[in-house]
């Protein structure tokens, strides 16, 4: 498993766990250490998707660079043969 694929399991998890916290602060209210609890847990989300979004970026430019590279092997190939 990929980290990329571990952070999107996190996000899964993570997202599930608030819509709980969400749904139990609609319908009972959270006492204070819940509201504590709740807080960090968005933090963590958001971090985890910033996380997340860095990662997926640096693997979009990986995957540009290497197309680049490819394409100059290809070029050059052709034009030795043509030689």
């Amino acid at each position: 498993m990929s980290y990329t694929e571990v952070l999107e399991r996190k996000s899964e998890l993570l997202k599930k766990t608030v819509e709980n916290w969400i749904l139990k602060e609609n319908r009972d209210g959270l006492n204070r250490q819940e509201a504590h609890i709740y807080r960090n847990m968005l933090k963590e989300l958001h971090q985890n998707e910033q996380e997340l979004n860095t990662v997926r970026g640096e693997d979009i430019e990986k995957q540009s660079d290497s197309d680049e590279a490819e394409e100059r092997v290809s070029v050059s190939q052709t034009s030795a043969q043509s030689v």
